[in-house]
């Protein structure tokens, strides 16, 4: 494992996603790491260069212009109105929100020993908010975000993780340490958070709901094995060597 912050992790600091101890963390190995400081650093300066070539007021005027195009292109009947204009405000809020809220609607499990139920959104970009199953590719457009939700049934932990085309694992939910409980209660539960997955090409993610605590590092291990043994292709992979239920889902990042 390296010694190193991942990329991801430095995203999700510079954009103010990390929960405060982690974040705490981050930052501060940060600031003594001299290779994560500069990814940072370089974080910061490609924010900076955009808002200077972009100035808010001509930002927001291109939003404003998007979504009118986006108007247009719907062409609502009159009886879909109503909910043409949930779906697009629905959509405007997971722009502005760190943690949209989503619909709780029905979840599909088709994975081998899968979830009782596990969802998987897609929100926040030009394109509808919308549910993928886990037997389909869903392309991402550019800025879309990903949230994660169970029904745990008798199941008692939860973890995800994803990996992308070159094999390189994300631990989603936890970060490190250990599985989380599940929430209490029979409905749908979200994870914490959502995540924009950056790069392109084949993206998998993996929701593994077990009925004993497993570590993170045994799930990204687990994952990577699955990688290797599909010679690299993502599309192929097998379900993981791991105890418990697991459903798994395919994006395509532009």
């Amino acid at each position: 494992m390296s010694a190193h912050e991942s990329e991801w992790t430095l995203r999700r600091l510079h954009a103010g996603e990390l929960a405060s101890p982690e974040a705490t963390r981050a930052s501060a190995h940060a600031a003594s790491c001299a290779t994560c400081g500069a990814v940072l650093r370089g974080l910061e300066s490609n924010q900076q260069g955009f808002e200077a070539a972009i100035p808010f007021e001509r930002f927001e005027q291109e939003v404003h212009r998007a979504l009118e195009r986006r108007r247009a292109a719907l062409k609502p009947s009159p009886r879909r109105w109503v909910a043409t204009t949930v779906a697009l405000a629905a959509s405007v809020l997971l722009v502005v929100l760190a943690r949209p809220l989503l619909n709780q609607g029905p979840g599909w499990d088709r994975s081998k020993g899968g979830a009782d139920v596990a969802e998987l959104r897609i929100g926040g970009g030009p394109g509808p908010q919308r549910e993928v199953k886990p037997d389909s590719i869903e392309a991402l457009e550019p800025g879309e975000r990903v949230m994660l939700g169970y029904k745990a049934g008798t199941h008692r932990y939860v973890a995800a993780v994803s990996v992308d085309a070159i094999g390189e694992v994300t631990a989603l939910h936890p970060e490190s340490g250990v599985s989380t409980p599940v929430a209490p209660g029979a409905d749908l539960h979200w994870l914490q958070g959502s995540w924009e997955f950056t790069g392109s090409g084949a993206e998998r993610v993996v929701l593994v709901l077990g009925d004993e605590p497993f570590t993170v590092e045994s799930l990204v291990e687990a994952t990577k094995r699955a990688f290797a043994a599909a010679n690299g292709e993502v599309e192929r992979m097998s379900p993981l060597d791991v105890p418990g239920a697991q459903t798994h889902w395919m994006l395509f990042k532009p």
